[in-house]
């Protein structure tokens, strides 16, 4: 299988689907209309291969049609990036609709494959979280995925804002074990039993909201700071490599070039052992995004 990624800037992380993803990646959260060209420009300029996206950020389009100009400009073809969407599962009319998000996918982005596709939440987003259908939703969402991988359309299958219980429940149906768990992680949420479940199974852990969307109680916190100091860099790029260092990837996001041109310098600050223990230490537990998949039964 030739795989051009294998050498990404930055690294890269084989998956247990034999795809290699780079472990920097482009977060495209937020990142809509006019401002998804320029970011997509400076992100391609520094380095990124990586392009992370899911229905819900309503940019696939978008996205598509400036992977269509820039891939040529960067001299760069569709397999020299890894394109991530999601879906929510559906409680109504699942599988055909399901099955619709992906052709919608690969259309809108404008593609034949999608390197890696995952179920963006543990339930729909209409369903409540005790909701009795949702291990049943899942279900059928994950069989979509597995069915379109059989099919080519999808290289490798994953999920995201899924907890323990509902990785062991996809070891009940699943043909193929899920190839990465896309997760909110940042040093007051270290997500320790889960980590090390993930790694145990041969699950790629990957880290959304690395910056804890700029928390104060986060980037203030005296220990990241001195860290920052004693690495001559800046505290979002301590809690990226925070990350990085750990073989977790890392998807930030940005509007700014400039940002995004920064935030790719991660890959030149070298954290030791103590330092990803000394932030490791800071877990409090303490989530600040709204993904609550813990909740869902």
């Amino acid at each position: 299988m030739s795989d051009s990624l294998v050498n990404a800037l930055g690294g890269s992380y084989k998956l247990n689907s034999g795809y290699h993803i780079p472990l920097i990646g482009f977060g495209t959260y937020k990142v809509t209309g006019e401002n998804v060209q320029p970011a997509i420009d400076a992100a391609l300029t520094a380095g990124y291969r990586l392009f992370d996206t899911a229905k819900y950020y309503l940019n696939e389009k978008e996205l598509g049609e400036a992977f269509k100009v820039l891939l040529p400009k960067h001299k760069l073809t569709r397999a020299d990036i890894f394109l991530t969407t999601k879906f929510f599962p559906e409680s109504k009319d699942s599988r055909e609709v399901c099955r619709g998000f992906v052709e919608e996918s690969l259309k809108n982005l404008q593609t034949d494959y999608i390197d890696m596709y995952l179920v963006h939440y543990p339930k729909p987003n209409d369903a409540e979280n005790d909701d009795a259908q949702n291990p049943e939703y899942r279900k059928i969402a994950y069989e979509v995925l597995e069915e379109a991988q059989a099919a080519g359309k999808i290289r490798s299958v994953g999920v995201s804002n899924y907890e323990i219980v509902h990785l062991d429940e996809l070891k009940t149906y699943a043909k193929i074990p899920p190839c990465a768990n896309q997760l909110e992680y940042h040093p007051h949420f270290a997500r320790i039993p889960l980590k090390k479940y993930c790694n145990e199974n041969g699950i790629f852990f990957q880290a959304f909201s690395s910056l804890a969307r700029h928390e104060p109680k986060l980037i203030e916190d005296p220990t990241v700071v001195e860290l920052a100091k004693k690495h001559n860099t800046s505290v979002p790029l301590v809690l990226l490599a925070w990350a990085l260092r750990q073989n977790v990837g890392i998807v930030p996001k940005s509007v700014t070039p400039a940002r995004i041109i920064d935030n790719f310098k991660v890959k030149n600050v070298e954290l030791s052992q103590e330092d990803i223990q000394s932030l490791t230490a800071l877990d409090r537990g303490q989530h600040y995004i709204r993904c609550t998949g813990w909740l869902v039964k």
